[in-house]
Protein backbone atom coordinates (compact mmCIF):
# COMPACT_ATOMS: atom_id res chain seq x y z
CA UNK A 1 0.00 0.00 0.00
CA UNK A 2 3.27 2.62 0.07
CA UNK A 3 2.00 3.78 -3.56
CA UNK A 4 -1.11 4.46 -2.16
CA UNK A 5 -0.50 6.03 1.16
CA UNK A 6 1.52 8.51 -0.50
CA UNK A 7 -1.14 9.60 -2.98
CA UNK A 8 -3.65 9.61 -0.24
CA UNK A 9 -1.27 12.14 1.44
CA UNK A 10 -0.62 14.19 -1.45
CA UNK A 11 -4.75 14.22 -1.91
CA UNK A 12 -5.18 15.99 1.80
CA UNK A 13 -2.95 19.16 0.25
CA UNK A 14 -5.47 18.73 -2.73
CA UNK A 15 -8.39 18.56 -0.86
CA UNK A 16 -7.39 21.45 1.59
CA UNK A 17 -4.20 23.58 0.71
CA UNK A 18 -4.91 25.38 3.41
CA UNK A 19 -3.36 22.11 5.74
CA UNK A 20 0.03 23.52 4.10
CA UNK A 21 -0.04 26.65 6.00
CA UNK A 22 -1.35 25.25 9.21
CA UNK A 23 1.80 23.13 9.45
CA UNK A 24 3.68 25.73 8.64
CA UNK A 25 2.49 27.55 11.41
CA UNK A 26 3.20 24.22 13.61
CA UNK A 27 7.08 25.02 12.84
CA UNK A 28 6.79 28.57 14.45
CA UNK A 29 6.29 30.18 10.62
CA UNK A 30 4.25 33.44 10.75
CA UNK A 31 2.14 32.71 7.44
CA UNK A 32 -0.94 34.35 6.03
CA UNK A 33 -2.90 34.49 2.55
CA UNK A 34 -6.11 35.91 1.30
CA UNK A 35 -6.48 33.12 -1.36
CA UNK A 36 -4.50 29.93 -1.96
CA UNK A 37 -4.05 28.17 -5.30
CA UNK A 38 -2.42 25.27 -6.65
CA UNK A 39 -0.02 24.38 -9.37
CA UNK A 40 0.48 21.31 -11.69
CA UNK A 41 3.09 19.37 -11.01
CA UNK A 42 5.87 19.89 -12.42
CA UNK A 43 5.82 23.33 -11.80
CA UNK A 44 8.80 24.56 -10.87
CA UNK A 45 11.28 23.00 -13.63
CA UNK A 46 9.16 21.51 -16.44
CA UNK A 47 11.06 18.41 -17.14
CA UNK A 48 9.94 14.82 -16.42
CA UNK A 49 13.12 14.31 -13.82
CA UNK A 50 11.94 16.54 -11.89
CA UNK A 51 8.55 17.47 -10.00
CA UNK A 52 7.23 18.52 -6.55
CA UNK A 53 4.21 16.27 -4.94
CA UNK A 54 2.17 20.03 -4.93
CA UNK A 55 2.52 23.57 -5.36
CA UNK A 56 0.74 25.74 -3.16
CA UNK A 57 0.41 29.50 -4.31
CA UNK A 58 -0.44 31.74 -1.19
CA UNK A 59 -1.59 35.49 -2.98
CA UNK A 60 -2.08 38.46 -0.90
CA UNK A 61 -5.47 40.79 -1.23
CA UNK A 62 -4.55 42.23 -4.41
CA UNK A 63 -3.81 38.65 -6.21
CA UNK A 64 0.01 39.12 -6.05
CA UNK A 65 2.18 36.27 -4.70
CA UNK A 66 3.56 36.45 -1.35
CA UNK A 67 4.85 32.89 -0.74
CA UNK A 68 5.03 29.56 -2.75
CA UNK A 69 5.09 26.68 -0.50
CA UNK A 70 6.60 23.36 -2.27
CA UNK A 71 4.92 20.37 -0.63
CA UNK A 72 6.99 16.97 -0.62
CA UNK A 73 5.60 13.91 0.98
CA UNK A 74 8.21 11.70 2.23
CA UNK A 75 7.67 8.23 3.50
CA UNK A 76 11.17 6.80 3.26
CA UNK A 77 15.16 8.10 2.73
CA UNK A 78 15.80 8.87 -0.87
CA UNK A 79 19.17 9.82 -1.54
CA UNK A 80 18.46 11.85 -4.64
CA UNK A 81 15.54 13.70 -3.34
CA UNK A 82 17.39 16.21 -1.74
CA UNK A 83 19.31 17.42 -4.55
CA UNK A 84 16.23 18.60 -6.52
CA UNK A 85 15.05 20.73 -3.39
CA UNK A 86 16.77 23.85 -3.77
CA UNK A 87 16.22 24.02 -7.22
CA UNK A 88 12.71 23.48 -6.72
CA UNK A 89 12.94 27.07 -4.21
CA UNK A 90 15.22 28.83 -6.33
CA UNK A 91 12.92 27.94 -9.61
CA UNK A 92 10.08 29.31 -7.49
CA UNK A 93 11.48 32.31 -6.14
CA UNK A 94 12.76 33.10 -9.55
CA UNK A 95 9.47 32.63 -11.41
CA UNK A 96 7.21 34.49 -8.54
CA UNK A 97 9.22 36.90 -7.45
CA UNK A 98 8.44 36.23 -3.51
CA UNK A 99 9.05 34.10 -0.76
CA UNK A 100 9.11 30.12 -1.39
CA UNK A 101 10.43 27.04 0.79
CA UNK A 102 10.04 23.45 0.18
CA UNK A 103 7.63 22.01 3.16
CA UNK A 104 8.52 17.88 3.41
CA UNK A 105 6.30 15.78 5.20
CA UNK A 106 7.07 12.54 6.67
CA UNK A 107 5.22 10.34 8.62
CA UNK A 108 8.36 8.30 10.09
CA UNK A 109 10.65 10.38 12.75
CA UNK A 110 13.70 8.44 11.23
CA UNK A 111 12.52 9.91 7.66
CA UNK A 112 12.08 13.88 9.39
CA UNK A 113 15.28 13.62 10.90
CA UNK A 114 16.91 12.56 7.43
CA UNK A 115 15.06 15.75 5.71
CA UNK A 116 16.16 17.75 8.09
CA UNK A 117 19.93 17.48 7.46
CA UNK A 118 21.10 20.59 5.62
CA UNK A 119 22.30 20.08 1.99
CA UNK A 120 25.97 21.56 0.86
CA UNK A 121 25.30 23.60 -1.74
CA UNK A 122 29.29 24.63 -2.55
CA UNK A 123 32.26 26.51 -1.59
CA UNK A 124 31.66 28.96 1.16
CA UNK A 125 29.22 26.81 3.50
CA UNK A 126 25.88 28.09 1.81
CA UNK A 127 23.55 25.05 2.60
CA UNK A 128 19.81 24.65 1.92
CA UNK A 129 17.67 23.67 4.68
CA UNK A 130 14.23 21.77 3.73
CA UNK A 131 11.13 22.93 6.44
CA UNK A 132 10.56 19.93 7.57
CA UNK A 133 7.31 18.51 9.27
CA UNK A 134 7.74 15.34 11.43
CA UNK A 135 5.30 13.52 13.71
CA UNK A 136 6.39 15.25 16.43
CA UNK A 137 5.55 18.67 14.79
CA UNK A 138 2.18 18.05 14.00
CA UNK A 139 -0.25 19.72 16.60
CA UNK A 140 -2.10 17.54 19.35
CA UNK A 141 -5.58 17.43 20.22
CA UNK A 142 -6.54 19.98 17.18
CA UNK A 143 -10.28 21.57 17.54
CA UNK A 144 -12.24 23.41 14.23
CA UNK A 145 -9.59 22.56 12.28
CA UNK A 146 -10.53 21.05 8.73
CA UNK A 147 -10.78 16.97 8.12
CA UNK A 148 -6.84 16.63 7.24
CA UNK A 149 -5.29 18.37 9.60
CA UNK A 150 -7.17 16.03 12.30
CA UNK A 151 -6.06 13.20 10.22
CA UNK A 152 -2.32 13.81 9.98
CA UNK A 153 -3.02 14.43 14.39
CA UNK A 154 -4.07 11.38 14.36
CA UNK A 155 -1.56 9.29 11.83
CA UNK A 156 1.51 11.38 14.29
CA UNK A 157 -0.50 10.58 17.76
CA UNK A 158 -2.84 8.02 17.70
CA UNK A 159 -0.54 4.89 18.77
CA UNK A 160 -0.41 6.34 21.87
CA UNK A 161 -3.84 9.03 22.63
CA UNK A 162 -6.67 7.21 21.10
CA UNK A 163 -9.25 9.70 21.31
CA UNK A 164 -7.20 11.45 18.32
CA UNK A 165 -8.22 8.42 16.29
CA UNK A 166 -11.59 8.90 17.82
CA UNK A 167 -11.65 12.94 16.96
CA UNK A 168 -10.80 11.99 13.62
CA UNK A 169 -12.97 9.44 13.08
CA UNK A 170 -15.88 12.55 13.78
CA UNK A 171 -13.98 14.96 11.42
CA UNK A 172 -13.70 12.32 8.80
CA UNK A 173 -17.72 10.73 9.18
CA UNK A 174 -19.00 14.29 7.26
CA UNK A 175 -17.06 13.94 3.73
CA UNK A 176 -18.54 11.89 0.80
CA UNK A 177 -18.11 8.13 1.14
CA UNK A 178 -14.87 7.94 -0.96
CA UNK A 179 -12.90 10.14 -0.02
CA UNK A 180 -14.01 9.33 3.76
CA UNK A 181 -13.35 5.67 3.13
CA UNK A 182 -9.53 6.64 2.14
CA UNK A 183 -8.72 8.90 5.14
CA UNK A 184 -9.73 5.94 7.43
CA UNK A 185 -8.02 3.72 5.00
CA UNK A 186 -4.77 5.41 5.35
CA UNK A 187 -5.23 5.26 9.53
CA UNK A 188 -5.77 2.01 9.87
CA UNK A 189 -2.73 0.90 7.89
CA UNK A 190 -0.44 3.45 10.06
CA UNK A 191 -2.07 2.41 13.37
CA UNK A 192 -2.82 -0.81 12.86
CA UNK A 193 -4.30 -2.72 15.83
CA UNK A 194 -4.22 0.90 17.59
CA UNK A 195 -6.57 2.14 15.62
CA UNK A 196 -9.07 -1.10 15.63
CA UNK A 197 -9.24 -0.58 19.66
CA UNK A 198 -9.89 3.49 19.04
CA UNK A 199 -12.55 2.61 16.40
CA UNK A 200 -13.96 -0.36 18.65
CA UNK A 201 -14.51 2.13 21.22
CA UNK A 202 -15.89 4.86 19.39
CA UNK A 203 -18.95 1.65 18.40
CA UNK A 204 -19.51 1.63 21.89
CA UNK A 205 -19.25 4.70 24.14
CA UNK A 206 -19.79 7.12 21.62
CA UNK A 207 -23.14 9.32 22.55
CA UNK A 208 -23.88 10.19 18.95
CA UNK A 209 -25.43 7.08 17.00
CA UNK A 210 -24.88 8.22 13.89
CA UNK A 211 -20.93 7.95 14.76
CA UNK A 212 -21.11 4.81 16.15
CA UNK A 213 -23.19 3.50 13.47
CA UNK A 214 -20.33 5.09 10.90
CA UNK A 215 -17.35 3.73 12.39
CA UNK A 216 -19.50 0.38 13.00
CA UNK A 217 -19.78 0.07 9.02
CA UNK A 218 -16.37 0.79 8.52
CA UNK A 219 -15.33 -1.81 10.62
CA UNK A 220 -17.74 -4.03 9.49
CA UNK A 221 -16.56 -3.55 5.95
CA UNK A 222 -12.96 -3.79 6.48
CA UNK A 223 -13.01 -7.06 8.10
CA UNK A 224 -15.61 -8.48 5.87
CA UNK A 225 -13.02 -7.15 3.13
CA UNK A 226 -10.28 -8.54 5.12
CA UNK A 227 -11.84 -11.97 4.99
CA UNK A 228 -11.91 -12.02 1.80
CA UNK A 229 -8.46 -11.57 0.86
CA UNK A 230 -7.59 -13.90 3.38
CA UNK A 231 -9.53 -16.54 1.68
CA UNK A 232 -8.16 -15.37 -1.83
CA UNK A 233 -5.15 -15.69 -1.04
CA UNK A 234 -5.53 -18.86 1.15
CA UNK A 235 -6.86 -20.60 -2.64
CA UNK A 236 -3.89 -19.52 -4.37
CA UNK A 237 -1.35 -20.44 -1.34
CA UNK A 238 -3.04 -23.91 -1.44
CA UNK A 239 -2.68 -24.31 -5.33
CA UNK A 240 1.01 -23.53 -5.26
CA UNK A 241 1.37 -25.95 -2.07
CA UNK A 242 -0.27 -28.51 -4.67
CA UNK A 243 1.94 -27.88 -7.73
CA UNK A 244 5.04 -28.04 -5.62
CA UNK A 245 4.05 -31.44 -4.26
CA UNK A 246 3.06 -32.36 -8.08
CA UNK A 247 6.86 -31.45 -8.62
CA UNK A 248 8.47 -32.78 -6.27
CA UNK A 249 6.54 -36.03 -6.78
CA UNK A 250 7.78 -36.17 -10.52
CA UNK A 251 11.51 -35.63 -9.39
CA UNK A 252 11.50 -38.34 -6.96
CA UNK A 253 9.78 -40.96 -9.62
CA UNK A 254 12.20 -39.93 -12.16
CA UNK A 255 15.45 -40.62 -9.60
CA UNK A 256 16.28 -37.23 -10.53
CA UNK A 257 18.66 -35.77 -7.66
CA UNK A 258 18.08 -32.51 -6.24
CA UNK A 259 20.51 -30.15 -3.97
CA UNK A 260 19.65 -27.91 -1.51
CA UNK A 261 19.65 -24.94 -3.74
CA UNK A 262 17.42 -26.51 -5.89
CA UNK A 263 14.73 -27.90 -3.54
CA UNK A 264 14.76 -24.13 -1.29
CA UNK A 265 14.16 -22.57 -5.35
CA UNK A 266 10.93 -25.26 -4.89
CA UNK A 267 9.90 -24.39 -1.52
CA UNK A 268 10.14 -20.70 -2.34
CA UNK A 269 7.97 -20.34 -5.45
CA UNK A 270 4.61 -19.03 -5.15
CA UNK A 271 4.28 -18.70 -9.42
CA UNK A 272 1.83 -21.46 -10.17
CA UNK A 273 2.77 -20.83 -13.77
CA UNK A 274 6.66 -20.73 -12.93
CA UNK A 275 5.71 -24.47 -11.16
CA UNK A 276 3.89 -25.96 -13.87
CA UNK A 277 6.55 -25.02 -16.22
CA UNK A 278 9.01 -26.56 -13.99
CA UNK A 279 6.56 -29.62 -13.60
CA UNK A 280 6.30 -29.89 -17.29
CA UNK A 281 10.50 -30.24 -17.89
CA UNK A 282 10.89 -32.80 -15.26
CA UNK A 283 8.91 -34.96 -16.72
CA UNK A 284 11.11 -35.04 -19.55
CA UNK A 285 14.70 -34.10 -17.82
CA UNK A 286 17.46 -36.58 -17.07
CA UNK A 287 18.89 -33.72 -14.35
CA UNK A 288 17.97 -30.61 -11.81
CA UNK A 289 19.70 -28.60 -14.29
CA UNK A 290 17.26 -29.00 -17.64
CA UNK A 291 14.40 -28.70 -14.65
CA UNK A 292 15.69 -25.00 -13.76
CA UNK A 293 17.44 -23.85 -17.32
CA UNK A 294 15.78 -20.65 -18.04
Amino acid sequence: MPSQVHAVLVDLFRAAPSLALDLLRATGADVTATRLRLLDSTFPVTSSDYHVDLTVVCDDARGAPTLVVLVEVQLATDPDKPASWPLYQAAARARFRCDACVLVVAIEEKVAEWAAAPVALGPGGSVFRAIVLGPAEVPHHVTAATPELVLLSAIAHGAREPETVCAAVESIAGLERKRGAAYLDLLRYHLGTAFDRALEAKMTTSGNPYLSDYARKYYDDGKAKGEAEGKAEGKVEGAANHAREALLTVIRARDIALGEPERARIEACADIAVLDAWLARAARATNATEIFAD
